[in-house]
């Protein structure tokens, strides 16, 4: 291409937000189409870029640059070819921000196709695209599109990962389980620490340092060799009282500490071989209620 491509986005939701201030920023893409569920919502979209056009839907001027699709899984998936049906102009370049959906997902477009999935969370797009530098960006695809991507998401600060899409679900799984997971399980030390009388914010900031501490540790060590506490140790009277807390919470949420309790074990278990103490404290955790 002789001139900087116009990216449009269709579907400039959190995640989509924050990325294409990123690229914009860059000066190797410039602003074009803003797309979104409505002609309001799209204008927002274009306050918070600082650029673009919103539109109620695209047009011929996508034919000439790269589209960003930050539509939802199932949209992106439609086996009908709907993906088709939205943008009849085939683009120089599209590309989607799923980390489940292969880029393969695109073909009805008709360009070249990429995906190109930025782990890092998307709660606030603000704060997302303040911090976007080092973020890993994951992609699969066409070789030629991942060619044309790579320097204006690395531009972007982004750290640049291409691999293969095997399962790609269980990439997005795993991202899952490190993320989200990670915050539901923050969500109930948040609460056992609430009922053991600890102020609030207080509570909050000890809570994310213990978890960012442990973080630091599993960039060096693997998942078993960092492992610390009392099922590790074996300590069967730590554990009681570990399970008495557990007691108080709602059955649902208890069986949601003793599932993790009884993860803990086997992931202690494959560290320091079989104890004693472990089926008195297996039995501690039972999976069920009753």
């Amino acid at each position: 291409m002789n001139e900087r491509p116009a990216l449009h986005v269709l579907g400039c939701g959190r995640a989509a937000r924050a990325v294409a201030r990123r690229l914009l920023e860059t000066g190797l893409v410039r602003p074009g189409l803003i797309v979104n569920r409505s002609l309001s919502s799209a204008r927002r979209a274009a306050e918070f870029l600082g650029a673009g056009e919103p539109a109620e839907r695209l047009d011929e001027r996508v034919a000439d640059g790269w589209l960003m699709l930050g539509l939802p899984d199932g949209v992106l998936a439609d086996s009908g070819g709907g993906i088709g049906r939205v943008c009849p102009w085939a683009p120089a370049l599209v590309f989607h921000l799923s980390g489940s959906v292969e880029a393969a997902a695109l073909e009805a477009i008709g360009a070249l196709r990429a995906a190109v999935h930025p782990v890092r969370a998307f709660a606030d797009p603000e704060s997302a695209a303040a911090r976007f530098e080092g973020t890993w960006c994951v992609a699969e695809g066409e070789d030629a599109a991942l060619d044309l991507l790579r320097p204006v998401f690395e531009a972007a600060g982004g750290r640049w990962l291409p691999f293969s899409a095997g399962d790609k679900s269980a990439w997005h799984a795993a991202t899952v389980a490190a993320s989200n997971f990670l915050v539901t399980i923050q969500d109930l030390a948040r609460e056992l620490a609430d009922r053991a009388g600890l102020p609030r914010a207080q509570a909050a900031e000890i809570l994310c340092d213990l978890q960012q501490g442990a973080l630091e540790t599993l960039r060096e060590r693997p998942p078993r060799d960092a492992l610390t506490g009392p099922i590790e140790r074996g300590d069967a009277g730590a554990c009681r009282r570990l399970a008495a807390a557990a007691s108080g919470l709602d059955p649902q949420r208890a069986r949601l500490f003793h599932q993790l309790a009884r993860a803990t074990l086997e992931l202690a278990r494959d560290k320091r071989g079989e104890r004693d103490e472990d089926r008195a404290i297996e039995a501690l955790f039972p999976l069920t209620s009753d």
